[in-house]
C-alpha cells in the first residue's frame, strides 16, 4: 500500500477542507468529516501518511501517531483512532466511512493560517509529548491522570523525585483551574506532591493496599476529575521547563519578545495553482 489511513475523532477544531503538511519527510493529509457525491454515506475525519514507495502499517501508524501527537499538543486538545485501513490510489488518500464511530463535537474551520508543530529535541520529549496526547484523548479521567504523571517519571525514576518537582514547580501553575484545585487542596494537604504521588498516581496504578481508586466508588471519580486539571499543567510544564518543547502560545510569546526559536516550527498555508492547500516552513 501506498497510503496509510486511520480514522480520527478530534477534540480540537479541525480543517473543513483537505490539507497537506509535510511531517519528517512525509506528506501527511488531514480531511474533514463529510459526504461526498459519489456515495452519501458520510466520511470520517481522517489522518492519512504517503510513500509512493511502499508504507507498513507499522510504520505508518508510528509516523501518523507521532503526528497527532505534535498537533494534539499544539492544539492543546486530544484526538481518538477510530480506525485504520490502506489504500493505493496515488491521486488522494482512503476515504474512510463514518459509520457508527465516535464524532468529534468540535467545529470544523478553514485552514488554519500558520500552523505551529513542533519539533522535538530528543526521545524523551516524543515519549511525552505521546503521553500528553494520551491523557487528553482517553475517556477516563484515573487514566488520564495516570498518563500525566509517568511524564514526570521520564526525568525522575523514584517517587520521592517526582514528589520534589510537583512542591517545586507549583509557584509556576497560572491556568485557574489548576491553581483553583491547588487552593482548595491547600486548605486540607500540607504536601501536594505526596497527595498527587501516593493518592493519585500510586492508587490508580495498584489495587493492592490503600489507597486504591475504586472505578465503582463514585467519591474516587469524583475526586480524580477534581485533580486532573492539575496534574494536566504540571505534566505541561514539566514538558515545557524540563524538555524544552513550548506550547503554542509559549512560542508566540518567545517570538515577540524576539528570542531565538526554531522557525521551521510554524507551517504557513499556502495554495498550490490546483487548488491544493499545502502547508509550508516560512524560512
Amino acid at each position: 500500500m501506498i497510503w496509510f489511513d486511520m480514522a480520527v475523532s478530534p477534540k480540537f477544531s479541525w480543517p473543513n477542507t483537505q490539507v497537506e503538511i509535510p511531517f519528517e519527510g512525509y506528506r501527511v493529509v488531514l480531511q474533514p468529516r463529510r459526504k461526498v457525491e459519489e456515495n452519501p454515506a458520510e466520511r470520517a475525519s481522517t489522518v492519512s501518511v504517503i510513500d509512493l514507495g511502499g508504507i507498513s502499517f507499522e510504520l505508518g501508524g508510528t509516523v501518523a501517531s507521532r503526528f497527532l501527537s505534535r498537533i494534539a499538543w499544539s492544539m492543546r486538545g486530544g484526538v481518538e483512532e477510530l480506525f485504520v485501513a490502506g489504500s493505493n490510489n496515488p491521486e488522494r488518500p482512503g476515504w474512510l466511512g463514518q459509520g457508527t464511530y465516535a464524532r468529534s463535537g468540535w467545529a470544523q474551520v478553514d485552514p488554519w493560517v500558520h500552523l505551529y508543530l513542533p519539533s522535538t529535541l530528543d526521545d524523551d520529549a516524543d515519549l511525552a509529548l505521546g503521553l500528553f496526547r494520551e491523557g487528553m484523548s482517553v475517556n477516563s479521567s484515573p487514566f488520564a491522570f495516570l498518563s500525566y504523571f509517568k511524564i514526570l517519571n521520564i526525568k525522575h525514576g523514584g517517587g520521592s523525585a517526582q514528589k520534589n518537582w510537583i512542591n517545586q514547580n507549583l509557584q509556576h501553575l497560572w491556568y485557574s483551574p489548576a491553581v483553583d484545585r491547588l487552593n482548595e487542596l491547600n486548605g486540607t494537604v500540607s504536601d501536594i506532591g505526596k497527595y498527587l504521588y501516593e493518592e493519585g498516581r500510586c492508587a490508580v496504578a495498584h489495587a493492592h493496599g490503600n489507597p486504591i481508586v475504586n472505578p465503582d466508588n463514585y467519591a474516587d471519580k469524583r475526586r480524580m476529575e477534581s485533580d486532573l486539571p492539575l496534574m494536566k499543567e504540571l505534566a505541561a510544564l514539566f514538558i515545557e521547563r524540563e524538555l524544552g518543547v513550548l506550547s503554542e502560545s509559549s512560542y508566540w510569546d518567545s517570538l515577540r519578545n524576539n528570542r531565538n526559536l526554531n522557525s521551521s516550527d510554524i507551517l504557513t498555508k499556502t495554495e498550490s495553482g490546483s487548488g491544493r492547500i499545502v502547508y509550508k516552513c516560512e524560512h
